[in-house]
């Protein structure tokens, strides 16, 4: 689900409210009375609430806050120049939002609202015109140039996609050319040895069928050295270059990565369901979480290594699908577990048993 919230301005949308406090500067020089002011306070918090449901919406949906903001603007002008503060949050949310030709057509209709707002309220230019103006046009030129610099960044990265996707098929033809050019010929031979020793056998030549069974024992050596070479070179990165690879593609897509702990050194088996879980759960925060921060930490827990995934996104529940799933047996068939629980987003924790652990060779 695409939404408004850009990684650059909005990662954390509530920090960028600090500005919107111009919209109380009015009440140090002007009387209100009671009511007005808790009236001007009300229109605030509403003002706030919809500026933060906006930064998390789908954007097919986000011209209802949008219209909303507007809407109390125009009802506390008549009260407060300080609603000018509003309508550079909207500047925002209609530059990073929507197209280039109704972003242009949607900030000349709110130019032209608020100089006649100006004119029919004759507010002084420094108190409405001025702010209102000039931060809907640099606000939203700011959204502006974050949506045309994300929609750059989703191109690059289907383009790697796709260029990844071109080399996996190109690796697996070279791993099927390389096996054939290997097991071809020394498969032929070992079937002509072995049909070579069984008419030997039928003649009762003992001698010369000694001879055969010992090539075929030979080549069946060789040809299995062969086949390690081979296959080693197409093992993964390791359990350290898999993360760091999992924290960068995290990063294309929009997230911050806090990578905390050090990466242990575990056996061949863990380390493979580990790097699988991890890719998985990476693949759910990319689908579901609708976050942008993704923290991941290893940690030794008394007789366990506990790695934990954390995003923050906007998430109700956790069901458990197929994926899951599969992390779960992995796992269980090395004594350890994955728990989910929400807070402040999802959060998974991997367990594994401490003995999983290895030394590096000095």
């Amino acid at each position: 689900m695409k939404t408004c919230r850009s990684p650059l301005f909005l990662e954390k949308p509530w920090i960028w409210l600090v500005f919107s406090l111009y919209y109380f500067v009015p009440i140090y020089y002007t009387s209100y009375s009671a009511a007005q002011l808790f009236f001007l306070v009300g229109a605030y918090i509403a003002f706030v609430a919809l500026y933060l449901r906006a930064t998390v919406m789908n954007i097919k949906y986000v011209w209802q806050p949008i219209a909303a903001i507007i809407a109390l603007a125009l009802i506390v002008t008549p009260l407060s120049p300080g609603s000018s503060t509003f309508f550079s949050y909207v500047g925002f949310l209609i530059g990073y939002c929507y197209s280039t030709r109704t972003y242009m057509t949607l900030l000349g209709s709110a130019i032209l609202m608020i100089l006649g707002l100006h004119y029919y309220y004759q507010y002084q230019v420094p108190f409405f015109a001025l702010p209102a103006i000039s931060g809907i046009v640099t606000i939203s030129l700011w959204g502006y140039i974050e949506r045309i610099r994300n929609a750059a960044a989703a191109h690059w990265l289907q383009s790697r996609q796709e260029i990844e996707q071109l080399a996996v098929i190109a690796e697996r033809e070279r791993i099927a050319r390389d096996l054939h050019d290997i097991l071809g010929h020394t498969l032929s031979s070992i079937a002509l040895k072995a049909e070579l020793a069984e008419k030997l056998l039928k003649q009762e030549k003992i001698e010369h069928v000694g001879e055969h069974l010992s090539d075929l024992h030979k080549i069946a050596r060789e040809s299995l050295s062969l086949v390690r070479q081979t296959v080693s070179g197409y093992k993964h990165r390791g359990l350290s270059g898999e993360v760091i690879q999992l924290c960068d593609k995290l990063r294309q897509n929009g997230f911050s990565v806090d990578l905390q702990g050090e990466i242990p050194t575990l056996s061949a088996r863990a380390e493979t369901a580990l790097i699988l879980a991890l890719t998985e759960l990476t693949t759910n925060v990319l689908r579901h979480s609708n976050g942008n921060h993704c923290k991941i930490s290893f940690q030794l827990d008394g007789d366990n290594v506990v790695i934990s995934m954390q995003d923050n996104g906007c998430i109700k529940s956790i069901t458990p699908g197929n994926g899951l799933n599969g992390i779960q047996e992995r796992l269980h068939a090395l004594a350890g577990d994955v728990s989910a629980q929400i807070s402040n987003g999802a959060r998974f924790d991997i367990t594994l048993p401490a003995h999983e652990l290895t030394t590096q060779a000095s």
